[in-house]
């Protein structure tokens, strides 16, 4: 409760004068002059400062009293006083003052009957008291209290106090409590009897609380939430949160699940100049469904050791495969098939790196990844060194790499690749050929089936890439243009070399992109380096508004043409038959102020077929209006349709949804629907969800939020939902209601 920003009374009334102000003479204007102008002080030195007092009637004896009655204003700075009687008795420095008593200081004010307040120590009362505050950003409290006591500098106690953030005329919710007492020395508040109303009807009780009345973080119970899903049941989480130092602090979260049992998360978080890090426990003794312990573990740590070296770690473990598929209520964790645990160490010496790595997953599947046990990496780059205008760049690796697995090949990799760059370029055109080296070199402790266990494997590179820009102004209904043609060419040469006895541990082939055909692998990784004598063309044109160089249209669209066969592949993959590649295309731009538009196209003219293709739509008209639609088909593997909206649906209300479904499965992968209701001072959110967990489990859960203004939020949390599911989206009370 704003009750320190009411309180010009608590400094001493040095100087009383009676103010009579003649009418501005017409057709005069003063100018402001800065010179002239002195800074408020602040609150410290404000209690120096006089006390001005207007009244149709002030009286007094030296030293001994001043008496004010008929529309009395006492004003110092931003604050003032008013009432139709005040008496101030010097020797005891004692105010009284009595009928329509009103205080204000900036956007606070606060009413009473009558006012007793002993000046120096800070004791009294005023009775009773409404109070109503503005904040910076909008925020409106208000409310009342039977009696207000200052209890000395900065401690004030209210009896029968209430709040709420509700406009004069609505109690749609109102905090009640017997007894308030607010301490700005110590920034502690506490509350005797305290009870929340919510459209007459109790919802909330608590015999006694205390609260930080500062930014500052405090240790306490948070709002409880309450949930319900068919994995889970019915679920209550009732989280205490401990501010250990102002760097340190943990959160204790127990979570009741009717079908599962009670599970207990912790998180503990700390900052320092130097590191950062968080630790995330959850267990859940005896699960009542899968009759067995469960638990979760997730530790992540940096760390800057010096300037230059730092160091991270990030480990997670979790009891079984099916844990987060059971347990977790977010796309996020139910789609997580590999945990991470790896520890790393990098050093940064300017124009060169090294670093280390050890890393291992655990695999939530049955198709366990590579560990590397270790991983070391030296790369370095000098531009125009010694004055010479060419562009130097290495990189390598050495890596251990072990499988659980004995059937897969384990050992040690070399790699080393240098390469110089002779850039050239003018403002319409460039050229960059580059020569390079791959070297590599396998010591293998278990080789693949028909591999060695040494092998060396050595390939020069030469790419060039040249480019061209273009650009013309032209009008459109009356509006002016810029028009971009950007032809762009990219050149790769590598001989062949047998790599069929090599592993592959990390290597896999890329997706056909407008990012990858102007790259010189077209595998991931460096198990496979491709034999290359191929070039890469493409067109880009791009429509400019002349106005606010907003983009309207981009086009883009490239090719890659081979001239010789493809005879290095992954295992079990077959090379290329086609001379070029699939035709690539993007277009995107922001059609109008409100419609932006998005779409990708890979089609294959040998096959005469496309093979895969994206068209996407955001409509933004204002907050609380969006709606995205997204269409993604890719030959074989995928053939989805995403539909979101946020949009009103009458006043006060809002419609939220989402539609993600699989044709090629004829299924629903996730959806979502509910509404939002925004009264002013509080808001109603009900969202249903379903989610996909695998080809025949589903998960369906309920979430219904009340949020108090400026007081709390009741219920499972659908926010970080909402919006990862609709781009755009944005809390109703974050906008002006229509």
């Amino acid at each position: 409760m704003p009750i320190k920003r009411l309180l010009l009374l608590a400094v001493p009334l040095t100087v009383f004068s009676i103010g009579t102000f003649a009418a501005e003479p017409e057709g005069i204007v003063l100018k402001k002059s800065l010179t002239l102008y002195v800074a408020a002080p602040g609150e410290a030195g404000s209690k120096a400062l006089p006390v001005f007092v207007d009244a149709d009637l002030i009286t007094g004896a030296t030293d001994q009293y001043v008496e004010a009655s008929g529309q009395v204003v006492a004003r110092r700075l931003d604050e003032n006083l008013s009432a139709d009687w005040m008496r101030y008795e010097q020797p005891e420095d004692r105010l009284h003052a009595r009928g329509n008593v009103v205080l204000t200081r900036g956007r606070t004010r606060v009413e009473g009957d009558e006012l007793q307040l002993q000046l120096a120590s800070h004791l009294g009362k005023m009775r009773p008291i409404r109070y109503e505050s503005q904040g910076d950003k909008g925020q409106y409290v208000r409310g009342g209290a039977a009696e207000l006591q200052f209890e000395g500098e900065d401690r004030y106690q209210l009896s029968e106090a209430t709040y709420t953030s509700c406009p004069v005329g609505n109690d749609d919710w109102v905090l009640r409590t017997d007894d308030l007492k607010l301490d700005y020395t110590d920034n502690i508040g506490a509350a005797r009897n305290v009870q929340v109303e919510y459209l007459g009807m109790p919802i909330l009780y608590a015999p006694w609380m205390d609260f930080g009345l500062d930014d500052k973080r405090k240790s306490g119970f948070l709002t409880p939430a309450v949930g319900v899903s068919d994995k889970r049941g019915a679920e209550v989480t009732a989280p205490w949160y401990w501010n250990i130092a102002p760097n340190r602090d943990a959160s204790f979260t127990p979570h009741y699940m009717s079908k599962r049992g009670m599970q207990l998360g912790t998180e503990f978080r700390y900052l320092d100049n130097s590191y950062q890090g968080k630790l995330d426990v959850e267990y859940l003794p005896n699960d009542k469904v899968a009759e067995r312990d469960r638990y979760f573990g997730h530790i992540v740590h940096s760390q800057q050791i010096s300037p230059n070296l730092a160091g991270s770690l990030n480990i997670s473990q979790v009891s079984d495969d099916k844990y987060f598929t059971d347990l977790a209520s977010v796309v996020q964790q139910t789609a997580q098939t590999n945990l991470l645990r790896e520890g790393t160490l990098s050093y940064n010496g300017g124009w060169w790196a090294a670093s280390g790595r050890l890393q291992s997953f655990q695999t939530l599947n049955s198709n366990p990844l590579f560990s590397r046990l270790p991983q070391l990496t030296l790369v370095a780059n000098q531009q125009h060194p010694q004055g010479y205008p060419v562009d130097i760049d290495f990189s390598s690796e050495f890596v251990r790499f072990t499988h659980a697995w004995t059937s897969e090949p384990e050992g040690d990799r070399l790699y080393a690749y240098p390469s110089v760059k002779l850039p050239f370029s003018t403002s319409y055109a460039h050229i960059t050929p580059k020569f390079g080296w791959h070297l590599t070199r396998y010591d293998l402790d278990r080789a693949a089936p028909g591999g060695t266990l040494q092998e060396t494997r050595s390939l020069p590179v030469f790419t060039l890439d040249a480019g061209l820009e273009f650009e013309r102004e032209f009008a459109l209904s009356n509006a002016q243009f810029v028009q971009t043609l950007e032809p762009r060419l990219y050149y790769v040469r590598i001989p062949y070399q047998d790599q069929s006895k090599l592993p592959v541990f990390d290597s896999a082939q890329l997706d056909s992109s407008l990012y990858t055909i102007f790259s010189e692998n077209q595998y991931a990784g460096i198990d496979r380096i491709n034999d290359a004598n191929q070039i890469t063309m493409a067109l880009t044109s791009r429509l400019l508004d002349n106005l606010n160089g907003i983009e309207r249209i981009q086009l883009t669209v490239g090719q890659r043409y081979y001239f010789s066969d493809q005879r290095v592949t992954l295992p079990g993959m077959m090379p290329r038959s086609a001379n070029s590649s699939d035709i690539l295309a993007i277009l995107s731009g922001q059609v109008t102020n409100r419609l932006r538009l998005s779409g990708n196209l890979q089609y294959s003219a040998d096959l005469g077929e496309t093979a895969r293709f994206g068209l996407g739509a955001f409509y933004r008209d204002g907050p609380g209006r969006v709606f995205n639609a997204d269409y993604r088909y890719a030959q074989e593997s995928l053939d989805q349709i995403d539909l979101s909206a946020q949009w009103p649906l009458a006043p006060k209300w809002y419609g939220i949804g989402r539609l993600n479904y699989s044709f090629r499965d004829s299924r629903v992968i996730e959806a979502l629907g509910g509404f939002e209701y925004n009264a002013g001072c509080w808001s109603l959110r009900s969202v249903m969800h379903r989610l996909a967990l695998t080809q025949t489990e589903t998960s369906n859960a309920f979430f219904i939020q009340l949020e108090l203004r400026d007081l709390t939020k009741l219920g499972p949390n659908p926010l970080d939902l909402l919006k990862r599911s609709i781009p755009g989206y944005a809390k109703s009370d974050e906008f002006n209601l229509p």
